[in-house]
């Protein structure tokens, strides 16, 4: 399945990172000195244009990009239309749907709650949906850790309980695109709950949209806010957001909001209906918001020292060498803790990195649905780093 390849892509991509600042290090693996280190090429931003735009052109790419090295913008740029009918470009200003770095925020709403004693990490999915039977042993840990067993909304099984190899569309009874928000939201949870669990809660990972969006339902009872005022008024305001919102309600009237093409089946056609994605992935946010997001997730703003600990421990490991953590997939190898995740809705990729040790954040964002997105992304990590390291 394209999403299976977009697993593995994101592993290389993250293997690069490593790979570039290991062999510029020369096997030195100390932290940096941040208040003696910086960019040593002073041309560094006109190299990494180059980088940049040469890639974009080579590889026929729609989107943009927004590269932070030490607190220093080392890129801000795009490629493509943003609105070919408005003839608006992409930048790192513009708006993109960033479909699963969604989870990330929706972790860490969890984790606020459990700060503010409104809810518990190892509460069962009864105590909020109390006629989910199948949810007796499952935790809010088990779901945030993607180790509950519940079947994924997005995916088809065979009879065995194993994904199918196979790009055919997904369709659940009640879910329509013509449908209120909370009437495909009220398939998706039935269909949820008429499931049989794939295994026993803490078995082992499986990737599932589903626990992300029961996550979402937690987040409302618990808060007594939806679930989208929550994220605003904890997150979004205060670390001055300005650009995001839900692709249910997006209602920022000012902002460069990019228009999606070119469907090519990475992800299910409904998840892109009004509703569906909910917690797992209704996000919209430009490139710069996201790096707003990571200097106040990752500089301890966001949640305590206690909670922040939680979120980035590696619970589960994944066949293809990664690890992932509450929200955040996770590569720890000698170059220090990569924290990454991607997302896929029918028209938008995204992809946003953010390694600690190297201070480097990345966010790569992308209106024409494609793979082309995990190459550029490998491609420009791969050069830059070699320039400022």
């Amino acid at each position: 399945m394209k999403r299976s390849i977009s697993i593995i892509m994101s592993l290389i991509i993250v293997a690069a990172i490593f790979s570039a600042c290991d062999d510029n290090n020369n096997g030195n693996n100390q932290e940096p000195d941040s208040e003696t280190t910086t960019v040593s090429e002073p041309n560094i931003q006109l190299t990494a244009k180059n980088i940049f735009e040469e890639s974009f052109r080579s590889h026929d790419f729609n989107g943009a990009a927004y590269m932070v090295y030490k607190g220093e913008e080392i890129y801000s740029g795009g490629s493509g239309k943003a609105n070919k009918k408005e003839n608006i470009d992409n930048d790192a200003d513009t708006v993109y749907h960033i479909a699963s770095v969604t989870k990330q925020f929706t972790a860490a709403a969890i984790l606020k709650l459990c700060e503010q004693k409104k809810i518990s990490l190892d509460d069962t999915l009864q105590k909020y949906y109390p006629d989910y039977l199948a949810g007796a042993d499952i935790t809010i840990h088990n779901l945030l850790s993607m180790q509950s067993g519940i079947p994924n909304f997005t995916v088809e099984y065979d009879e065995n309980g194993n994904e199918k190899e196979s790009e055919s569309q997904i369709t659940i009874d009640g879910v329509t695109e013509d449908n209120t928000a909370e009437e495909n939201r009220d398939a998706i949870k039935a269909w949820i709950f008429s499931q049989k669990l794939l295994f026993s809660q803490g078995e082992r990972f499986s990737y599932s949209n589903s626990n992300y969006f029961l996550l979402g339902g937690i987040i409302e009872q618990a808060s007594g806010q939806t679930y989208f005022d929550y994220l605003k008024t904890n997150f979004f305001i205060p670390y001055e957001m300005k650009t995001a919102g839900f692709d249910e309600n997006y209602d920022i009237s000012e902002a460069k909001v990019a228009k999606g093409y070119h469907y090519t089946g990475i992800t299910s056609e409904i998840y892109g209906y009004k509703g569906v994605a909910f917690a797992s992935g209704d996000m919209m946010a430009s490139p710069k918001d996201l790096y707003q997001w990571s200097v106040a997730l990752h500089g301890g703003k966001v949640l305590s020292s206690e909670m922040y600990q939680k979120m980035t421990k590696e619970y589960a490991k994944r066949g293809d060498g990664t690890s992932y953590g509450y929200g955040l997939m996770i590569v720890d190898d000698s170059g220090g803790k990569i924290y990454f995740h991607n997302g896929a809705t029918p028209r938008f990729f995204s992809y946003v990195i953010y390694s600690p040790k190297k201070d480097l954040f990345l966010a790569v964002m992308s209106n024409y649905a494609s793979e082309t997105i995990l190459t550029v992304t490998k491609e420009v990590s791969e050069k830059v780093l070699k320039e400022i390291e």
